[in-house]
């Protein structure tokens, strides 16, 4: 930021409900010199950081006032050791009502590379956790980057054991090798209360919403609706939803011992949410004023510097803080050539607040922190396409797809007349509508500005949903007659066009090692990215690595909810041998349907893997569909070592060190030049690897 930018900034930020600066300065005496007592009651939700610049941290806090409307007094401090006796910002803040007594302190003024230590003071009181943050490095600083990343915690399907896992591992570890950060990739929260799959009892039960949705009355065609289940729909019911997750002394633990960097998913706003509309008892309805109360409440609760934060390079500064807006539930009408829906509301909604951002770590990376819900193009899979796939087709066929993501830029502007599926046909419903975006067409060009402008060694993408190719090659299933179907379109792989187009971008301009850290299909997956997966030999020009959920019901569990034993595709899913069931679904995926019927019929998999594919998922190398946990990079100047960790189930509450580690696949990535490849080496193991990697 330059001076001027910087004063700007910082007048405006204070000038927010529950915003503060502060600036570091020569060591002062404290006001509370003696040690401070502990209570948790006073601050319940703990605290956090987010972040961090070379030069300056968000520290956060929620305090409880004595009174429901009254006002919180408190003092912020940091120091350069964890007793306090080097203080180097003691300044007081006040929290009020207005933004649900939540607190988020702006320091500057520090040094780069430096662990800090944190805390908020209330009548002498204190949190269970003493806050522990660390600035980036300076701009020139060649030193490597160590960071976690992790996406969907589903409050109610389970404990977060992997957090504490994360915590003890990083506390067992050398100062030298302890994480720098955490990228948290979405699905914070839940927007759901009491929604669990039939079968599987809610670990914790979540309080009723202050407002909240009429509950539900399940209509038989959704196994997970249950029934009473509500969602938030005011801004009180988001924050109630934050509040309840934030008590969690795990997820406590892990926000005060690393700084955040978070971006969104979904469910902060709305399942598969796009834009200002939510999806639940499809098509689903426009839902603006939920949209603004979800940034609203994310913004109070999750620290993250937007307004005037750093850009890399040329590239301009796109994010911005919330701001309140009055909108109202208005219908959807027509959409501009970028797939913008026009409608005002709409616009006033998702302008509300804007999370797409950058940050550096020294000359090591550029970190470029994407939203890919706020702006995307409406699903490509209607009722209408629903109806047309009715019957045998499982998933989402490629050709279709692809053909509907590209609208009326189909085979060079000429788009089908008809969609065809067996022996039924429909009006293409995308012939005249633009090419599907994830991204939208402002945060494209600045995610390629991002990219082209940076001179770091390595580039790593926040990017909350899988970029790799998970499919399934049904067109291989021996008299079935079906076809490759992508699993699943929520992610990138229902807006293929966009993704082609920045992988292609990435060749064309020469921009090497990308890594990709993604969330929100709930397994583990490792794989690499390029232009045209279905070329005979792929330019291969990115990696993606996908992280499981911390608590979600995760991929394999879904697929074996859905394929009950008398089903003909249960076998490819999983099956009994030696009176043990084997999880073939990782086999079924990365090498293919024949491969997975060979291992359900032979039980071997020497035999299935003579016959797997590299087509059946083109690029994926790795899939551990049976996980929760998280992953952790390592990135240096030569390459990046990236390990995905898996604690296995988490219906268990955790003992102090958290969940045990089922098993670690650790990867490593060479740096790479624009005239080479990527590739995923020395695929190494602890634990006892899944079917069929062992």
């Amino acid at each position: 930021m330059d001076k001027l930018n910087r004063r700007d900034f910082l007048k405006g930020f204070a000038g927010l409900a529950g915003c503060f600066v502060a600036t570091a300065g020569l060591a002062v005496s404290p006001v509370f010199a003696e040690e401070v007592r502990v209570n948790i009651g006073r601050f319940p939700q703990g605290l956090a950081s987010g972040d961090p610049q070379p030069d300056a941290v968000l520290l956060w806090t929620r305090a409880v006032p004595d009174m429901p409307a009254g006002t919180v007094d408190l003092i912020c401090q940091m120091s350069t050791d964890e007793t306090f006796s080097s203080v180097v910002v003691e300044t007081p803040i006040a929290v009020t009502a207005d933004s649900d007594f939540t607190a988020r302190v702006f320091v500057e003024g520090l040094t780069p590379d430096t662990r800090y230590f944190y805390r908020f003071i209330a009548n002498g009181e204190a949190g269970a956790h003493t806050g522990r943050t660390r600035t980036a490095p300076a701009p020139d600083a060649e030193r490597p980057a160590r960071f976690a990343f992790a996406s969907c915690q589903k409050y109610e399907s389970g404990f977060y054991g992997a957090w504490a896992r994360l915590v003890a591992d990083d506390e067992a570890a050398a100062e030298d090798e302890q994480l720098d950060f955490v990228l948290h990739l979405g699905d914070f929260i839940y927007e759901v209360i009491g929604d669990v799959p039939e079968g599987v009892d809610p670990t914790r039960k979540i309080p009723p919403f202050p407002d909240g949705s009429t509950p539900w009355v399940p209509d038989g065609t959704k196994p997970y609706w249950t029934a009473g289940a509500t969602w938030a729909v005011t801004v009180d019911d988001y924050r109630h939803l934050y509040k309840t997750y934030l008590k969690d002394p795990n997820l406590q633990a892990a926000r005060a011992r690393f700084p955040f960097i978070c971006t969104w998913d979904d469910h902060e706003f709305t399942n598969d949410s796009w834009q200002s509309h939510d999806t639940y008892f499809r098509p689903g309805i426009p839902a603006q004023q939920r949209k603004v109360a979800a940034n609203q409440a994310w913004f109070e609760f999750i620290p993250a510097l937007l307004t005037n934060s750093k850009s890399i390079a040329d590239t301009g500064n796109e994010a911005s803080d919330f701001a309140p807006t009055q909108v109202e539930n208005v219908a959807y009408g027509e959409f501009d050539e970028n797939f913008l829906n026009l409608s005002e509301d709409n616009r006033r909604a998702i302008q509300s607040m804007t999370i797409y951002r950058s940050l550096t770590w020294g000359k090591m990376l550029d970190l470029v922190v994407t939203d890919l819900r706020s702006y995307r193009s409406p699903p490509v899979l209607t009722e209408e396409v629903r109806d047309l796939l009715s019957g045998s087709a499982r998933l989402a066929p490629v050709r279709l797809i692809k053909e509907l993501d590209a609208g009326k830029t189909a085979h060079g502007g000429q788009p089908l007349e008809q969609l065809t599926y067996e022996e039924k046909a429909i009006d293409n419903p995308r012939r005249n509508s633009p090419a599907g975006t994830c991204m939208g067409a402002k945060q494209k060009a600045w995610f390629k500005s991002a990219m082209q402008s940076s001179t770091a060694n390595w580039r790593i993408w926040a990017n909350s949903i899988p970029a790799v190719s998970l499919r399934l090659d049904l067109n291989n299933v021996p008299g079935a007659d079906l076809e490759d179907s992508y699993l699943g379109v929520d992610a990138w792989q229902g807006f293929p066009g966009e993704l082609s187009e920045l992988m292609a971008f990435l060749r064309d301009n020469k921009i090497a090692n990308t890594i990709s850290c993604s969330g929100d299909y709930h397994t583990h997956a490792a794989g690499r990215l390029a232009p045209n997966l279905d070329d005979d030999n792929p330019d291969f020009v990115a990696v993606d690595f996908a992280t499981t959920s911390i608590s979600s019901g995760n991929l394999f569990n879904g697929a074996e909810r859905g394929t009950p034993e008398d089903d003909p595709f249960r076998q490819f899913v999983a099956y009994e041998s030696g009176g043990k069931l084997v999880e073939n679904f990782n086999n079924t995926v990365v090498n293919g349907m024949l491969s997975g019927l060979s291992a359900a019929y032979t039980g071997s998999s020497f035999l299935s893997g003579l016959i797997a594919s590299d087509k059946a998922s083109p690029g994926l190398d790795y899939l551990d569909g049976n996980a929760h946990g998280f992953g952790v990079a390592t990135i240096t100047a030569t390459g990046a070592t990236v390990s995905l960790t898996n604690v296995g189930p988490v219906l268990e509450e955790p003992g102090p060190e958290g969940q045990p580690v089922l098993r670690r696949a650790t990867f490593h990535v060479p740096k790479w030049t624009p005239d080479s490849q990527p590739s995923l080496d020395d695929l190494t193991f602890e634990g006892t690897p899944p079917f069929p990697f062992s």
